[in-house]
């Protein structure tokens, strides 16, 4: 599969615009950009997009805690980790897990999407 600045490695496409997904049975709900040079880190990015999607204060999701459903710092690790012996070790692509009913997908390029399920007829 080809990649682009709009589909990751393996051909999902990223929603950069707030568009839509790829995937017929998911709405586009809210959109974070991590930036690795920010004060805020990659837990708290997430946290604060699936907050907007909740349209709750962040402070409010604890259950169930971020850390049960995605390994985020495999996540740092993999797409936005530091030099060893001076070459970059990002990789490129998304990873995507689920957080109560919601899709939340971060892409290797810091964007982080938030999907809801479709809702039938609509």
């Amino acid at each position: 599969m080809t990649s682009s600045n709009d589909h990751t490695d393996d051909g999902t496409r990223l929603a950069q615009d707030g568009n839509e997904t790829d995937d017929p049975d998911l709405t586009f709900v809210t959109q974070a950009h991590y930036d690795r040079e920010s004060h805020r880190d990659l837990t708290t990015e997430i946290i604060f997009a699936i907050a907007d999607a909740e349209d709750v204060a962040p402070t409010e999701l604890k259950d169930p805690p971020l850390y049960e459903c995605v390994d985020i710092a495999a996540i740092k690790d993999g797409f936005f980790g530091p030099k060893v012996a001076g070459h970059s070790r990002d990789s490129k692509g998304s990873v995507s897990f689920r957080y109560n009913q919601y899709h939340v997908e971060v892409a290797s390029d810091g964007w982080i999407t938030v999907s809801a399920p479709s809702a039938g007829g609509d």
